[in-house]
C-alpha cells in the first residue's frame, strides 16, 4: 500500500485503534502503523499498562516506566511520532478531596511517562460521572489550573488537550470546554476536537430510528460556523477523526448492547466506530464535511489522528492490527484524494 502524504497534515492513529492490550502485542501494533503509512501514534495508556503490571519486578512507577521506554524504542525503529498520551480521564470537577489528590499524584506519574516517550501532550477528557464531581466552572478551571500549572514547571513544559466527550456528565460539547479553557487562559492549555463526539452532539442520535437529529445539517453548519469564529487556531492541539456504524435499530433498552449503566453514546462509540469513509460498514457520519470545514473556512493545519474503539479490536486474531493500520490508511488516503489535502500550502486563514 502506497502511503498518502499531505505535508501540512501529518497523519497518527492511537495505539488502541489498532488492537485492545489484552489481546494484542504492543511491537505488532506499532510495526503495522509503520508498514500502513502512519507518521504518528497516540500511546493510549492501557497499552503500556498492561506489561508494567505484568512485571513482578521493582514497584509499578519503576515497570511503567520501563514499559514507556520500550514503546519509545519501538516507535523510534519505526520512525513514528508519539504525539499526545491519553487519555487522563475523570478528573475536572471531582469533589472528594482524596480522590482529587490521587489524580494529581497521577499526572505527576504521566509527566515522567510523556517525557520518557517523547510528547509533550496529555489528553484531558470530560468527566463522565455526574456522582461526586460538579459542573461548576469556577471549580474545574481552577482543577485545570492545577495541572496545568504543574505542567509548565516541567521541561519540556506539557500541554493540555481538554476533549468534550458526548456523554460527558458535566461538559460535553466543545462550547463548553472551549469556556473553561478560554477562563484558564493559559498557553499549554488548548482543546482537542473529535468528529464523533462532535457529531454525536449536533448531527446523530443513536437513540433514533434514521440514527440522525432534526435538523442536523442546520444544526452542524451552525456549529462548524462557530467554532472557526470563536476558537483561535493555536488552541487547537489535538483533532481526531472517526465515523460510526449506523446501527440497524436504535440503541434502547431493546438494543443487544444496551445497558441500563451506561448512556447509549458510550455504548456506541465502545463497539461501532469506525474510519472515514467506510460506507461498506455502515458508516454515515459527515466527516468529509467537518474536515472540509476545519481546512478550507478555518484554515486548521497540523496533525490528523485516528481514533476509533470498536468491538472487533478485542478479537484476538493476529491480522487484527495490520487490518485495521490498513485500513485506516486506505480511509486518509480517499480523504487526501477528495479534499486534495496533498495540494494545500501552510498558509491559514
Amino acid at each position: 500500500m502506497d502511503p498518502a502524504i499531505a505535508p501540512q497534515f501529518p497523519i497518527s492513529i492511537a495505539s488502541l485503534s489498532l488492537g485492545r492490550a489484552p489481546h494484542h502485542d504492543l511491537a505488532e501494533k506499532i510495526h503495522a502503523a509503520s508498514a500502513a503509512g502512519f507518521q504518528g501514534i497516540e500511546l493510549y495508556y492501557e497499552d503500556i499498562e498492561l506489561h508494567a503490571k505484568q512485571s513482578s519486578d521493582g514497584s509499578f512507577e519503576e515497570n511503567i516506566l520501563k514499559s514507556a521506554q520500550v514503546f519509545k524504542d519501538l516507535c523510534d525503529e519505526c520512525n513514528l511520532k508519539v504525539i499526545v498520551l491519553q487519555p487522563f480521564t475523570n478528573y475536572d470537577g471531582l469533589l472528594d478531596p482524596a480522590e482529587h489528590a490521587q489524580q494529581i499524584d497521577k499526572i505527576k506519574l504521566w509527566f515522567k511517562i510523556a517525557k520518557v516517550v517523547g510528547t509533550d501532550l496529555i489528553l484531558v477528557t470530560s468527566n463522565f460521572f455526574s456522582e461526586g464531581t460538579t459542573g461548576d466552572d469556577d471549580r474545574i478551571v481552577a482543577d485545570l489550573l492545577e495541572i496545568v500549572e504543574l505542567g509548565e514547571k516541567e521541561n519540556p513544559p506539557v500541554r493540555f488537550a481538554y476533549e468534550a466527550i458526548s456523554w460527558g456528565a458535566r461538559k460535553n460539547t466543545w462550547q463548553q470546554t472551549w469556556k473553561i479553557v478560554k477562563k484558564a487562559n493559559r498557553p499549554n492549555l488548548g482543546l482537542c476536537l473529535d468528529t464523533f463526539h462532535i457529531v454525536a452532539r449536533t448531527w446523530a442520535d443513536v437513540t433514533r430510528e434514521s440514527g440522525v437529529r432534526p435538523n442536523a445539517n442546520k444544526a452542524l453548519a451552525a456549529d462548524l460556523k462557530e467554532c472557526a469564529a470563536e476558537v483561535p487556531l493555536d488552541k487547537i492541539f489535538l483533532v481526531q477523526l472517526s465515523d460510526a456504524e449506523r446501527l440497524h435499530k436504535p440503541l434502547d433498552a431493546d438494543h443487544e448492547w444496551y445497558s441500563p449503566d451506561y448512556p447509549p453514546d458510550m455504548i456506541w462509540s465502545r463497539n461501532a466506530r469506525i474510519f472515514p469513509y467506510e460506507t461498506d460498514r455502515n458508516g454515515y457520519f459527515p466527516i468529509e464535511k467537518i474536515v472540509r470545514s476545519w481546512v478550507n473556512d478555518w484554515g486548521y493545519r497540523g496533525w490528523m489522528s485516528y481514533e476509533l474503539y470498536h468491538r472487533d479490536l478485542y478479537d484476538p486474531s493476529p491480522s487484527v492490527p495490520q487490518e485495521f493500520a490498513e485500513r485506516g490508511m486506505k480511509s486518509w488516503g480517499t480523504m487526501v484524494q477528495r479534499l486534495e489535502l496533498d495540494k494545500i500550502g501552510s498558509e491559514t486563514r
